[in-house]
């Protein structure tokens, strides 16, 4: 039973910690710009794909203008020559053309718009992209420092304030007992001790020669 309980706590554990990791305000805001950056690369493929697409029937509209001027040119000489033959092959060339270099044009036209459309989508979502940057920003900066403040609280209450403060109170106290009373067993005789630290002075035995003269002379 002992084992499966403390299975049993892990488990719950883990399952709090990822719950508190998806309320993470920050976590969440990473996680939305991640998908936002993985959006703005299928949008920035897709417009590549429509550039290029675009730039193919611009080939296409041109080299099919190309043929229906040939064709034209093809179906005046066979008329000039009397060859109503060639020139209806001509002129069916140039009509059959003339209807692919249309649906191209109304192609063209149609990637066109999805290029641009997709170019508004990408500013717009890099718009927003730089939004939600400055705004995860701003949440970093307030989570470090509310980490900081939890970490100052869980460190010195501010209900043990005033606790750690009388602490420091007892042991001023205390120490400065200790330094009076070594003091006190050090100097019994402060007199005493300042004759002795001034014996051995030039100035004291100058002093004392100068009374045993002066006695002598009495």
């Amino acid at each position: 039973m002992g084992i499966f309980a403390r299975m049993k706590d892990i488990a719950a554990a883990d399952a709090h910690r990822l719950l508190d990791q998806v309320e993470d305000p920050v976590s969440m805001a990473k996680h939305y710009i991640r998908q936002l950056e993985e959006q703005i690369d299928h949008t920035r493929s897709a417009l590549k794909a429509q550039i290029a697409a675009k730039q193919q029937y611009d080939a296409l509209v041109a080299r099919t203008g190309q043929v229906i001027d040939k064709r034209a040119r093809q179906a005046e000489l066979a008329v000039e020559r009397n060859r109503d033959d060639i020139a209806s092959l001509a002129i069916q060339e140039k009509l059959h053309h003339a209807k692919l270099q249309q649906t191209y044009m109304e192609q063209r036209e149609a990637v066109q718009e999805q290029a641009e459309a997709l170019g508004k989508e990408m500013e717009r979502l890099r718009d927003l992209h730089k939004e939600l940057s400055d705004k995860l920003g701003f949440l970093l900066a307030h989570s470090n420092a509310a980490a900081a403040l939890r970490a100052a609280k869980a460190y010195a209450p501010s209900g043990d304030a005033g606790r750690i403060s009388r602490g420091f109170d007892r042991m001023e106290e205390k120490i400065m007992r200790l330094e009076t009373g070594a003091l006190a067993y050090r100097s019994p005789d402060p007199v005493s001790d300042r004759l002795t630290g001034w014996s051995e002075q030039e100035e004291v035995q100058a002093e004392l020669a100068k009374l045993k003269a002066d006695k002598q002379t009495l």
